[in-house]
């Protein structure tokens, strides 16, 4: 089994990055075209899928305890 400060490491940054994928989809779509696009702005779908991820990343820090519990017994 995952040693609990690494699992607890783990937890921490994926609920971080999630709840910031969440909080500020614009920022990081500009942070990834930053050298692609000039002056450009993202579509819907675009801070959508950010979004998405988002809270993916945050629902499966919330379960990964779960599974890894699951998986040990």
């Amino acid at each position: 089994m995952m040693p609990i400060l690494q699992l607890l490491c783990v937890e921490v940054a994926l609920i971080g990055i999630g709840a910031f994928l969440l909080w500020k989809p614009e920022l990081i779509w500009k942070l990834d075209h930053l050298m692609d696009v000039k002056n450009g702005e993202p579509t819907d779908f675009s801070l959508a899928m950010i979004r998405l991820t988002g809270t993916v990343m945050v629902v499966g820090a919330v379960l990964l305890p779960v599974i890894l519990l699951a998986v040990e017994a």
